[in-house]
């Protein structure tokens, strides 16, 4: 069980049993259940445990679509918010079941989770407060959900001191999901920064810069991406509160790093993007060679046609360097940095420097439909044209795109002889050429690595 976080704001997704509202109430929204509106006959006679309860609403939404998927109807935006509310209704309305019975022990527990999963956070809150105060002894995941539903909402309305002792007890108890940290140290963030208590939030957003790294381990590459910046502003902007740009820059540069070792040109952009925000005159470029590189080699590209070259796989070209360019036709600024590429090839290939231009198949060019074998010869004739002898490799639509991280084109990754990304080159400005071309000078001069 997890709670799901994005900066500022948990949102829930349908079935998650973990909600917290960041946003307080309207008018007609009252965190206060009125027995009357549900003390029906059938509701006093409901004799199933709270934990049947809780399971049918958490599971209303999952249930609900796979029904609509057998019946093959197709999926409709409205109707999911439609269904996401009656799942919300359902639990608000077994919450006033419960409440109508004398609860303890993880009963109460059952009934912070229905509050929380109808979206009510004040009795969320009052109910697992309660299961804590009553039961000191509660361990394992029932005590830490019921932690993280506490420290949110006193966190939401400032009472930090208070949140402070839950998030402790938290910290020191298991099990802990990095999802749940992340949303815990963003809301304490959140609490002193708004509160302009920065010395109190840097702590906080240190942690969540911790929990942003194992947290992203998990998700998808676009969404580590957005996982890691958010922490990562955070984190820079108090550094900025407490005067303390160098800490802040550093920060960045850390994310820089990591941007690497994934590889995500995605994530190295928002790096350079901050960096900016920070200091607009800062050198970009400065000591770029000693930032921390991965380990591990870059990932292999898929590939459907090669134009002018061999078919290989990156493992096939360790002990050259490598650049491959992600680029596309249609592209103005791609158009503009290839015969740069090609310059650079050609001084170069002689000593290992083996450049790809990666490019996807897109079914069109110049206004006109084409098939594929068009488009390869659409492809070739684009290449002779701009006089490159360096090769081609053409890919499904965002393939090579996703394992990346390319957001934007054209986007270059320079690989070391050992495979691993070492630079990125973002856009093709005159000061993005130099800095690549000092790193391909310097990654050439670079010794092959030792045969094992």
């Amino acid at each position: 069980m997890k709670l799901v976080f994005f900066l500022l704001a948990l949102i829930c997704y349908g079935g998650s049993a973990l909600y917290v509202a960041a946003q307080s109430n309207g008018p007609g929204n009252s965190d206060t259940v009125k027995t009357g509106a549900v003390a029906n006959a059938s509701v006093v006679s409901d004799t199933r445990s709270p934990s049947q309860l809780f399971e049918e609403a958490d599971n209303y939404v999952r249930k609900k679509f796979a029904a609509l998927e057998k019946q093959k109807v197709p999926y409709d935006a409205q109707l999911r918010l439609k269904i996401e509310k009656e799942q919300r209704d359902l639990a608000v309305k077994y919450a006033g079941v419960l409440m109508a019975r004398n609860l303890s022990g993880a009963d109460v527990y059952y009934l912070g989770l229905l509050y929380n999963l109808g979206g009510k956070a004040d009795g969320a809150f009052d109910a697992m407060q309660r299961f804590l105060n009553e039961n000191p002894q509660a361990a394992g995941e029932p005590a830490q959900n019921a932690r993280a539903i506490v420290v949110i909402h006193e966190a939401k309305r400032g009472a930090l001191a208070a949140a402070e002792v839950r998030l402790k007890e938290y910290v020191d108890n298991q099990p802990q999901v990095p999802d749940d940290r992340y949303a815990l140290e963003n809301w304490m963030t959140v609490g002193y920064f708004n509160a302009k208590d920065y010395r109190s939030a840097l702590p906080h957003a240190q942690q969540l810069w911790t929990a942003a790294k194992k947290a992203g381990k998990d998700k998808s590459p676009f969404a580590r991406d957005a996982l890691l910046n958010e922490a990562m502003l955070s984190l820079s902007e108090i550094d900025l509160k407490l005067n303390q740009k160098e800490q802040a820059i550093a920060a960045v540069q850390e994310l820089r790093a990591l941007a690497l070792t994934f590889p995500s040109g995605n994530l190295y952009k928002l790096a350079l993007r901050r960096l900016i925000q920070i200091d607009p005159a800062i050198d970009l470029f400065k000591n770029v060679e000693d930032l921390a590189s991965a380990q591990d080699a870059a990932p292999d590209i898929s590939v459907l046609e090669w134009i002018d070259r061999q078919p290989a796989k990156l493992s096939d070209l360790r002990g050259q360097v490598v650049l491959l360019d992600f680029w596309a036709t249609w592209c103005g600024p791609c158009r503009a940095t290839l015969p740069r590429l090609e310059k650079a090839y050609r001084t170069y290939k002689g000593q290992g420097l083996v450049v790809i231009g990666l490019t996807n198949f897109e079914g069109h060019a110049q206004g006109k439909s084409l098939t594929r074998p068009q488009e390869l010869d659409y492809l070739r004739d684009f290449k002779k044209r701009l006089d490159l002898s360096y090769g081609f490799a053409v890919s499904e639509q965002g393939q090579n795109d996703f394992r990346y991280g390319v957001s934007s084109i054209p986007t270059t990754f320079l690989l070391d002889r050992r495979g691993v990304v070492r630079f990125v080159s973002i856009g093709s400005s005159d000061v993005e050429a130099d800095a690549l071309n000092k790193m391909i000078k310097k990654l050439i001069e670079e010794p092959p690595p030792e045969v094992r």
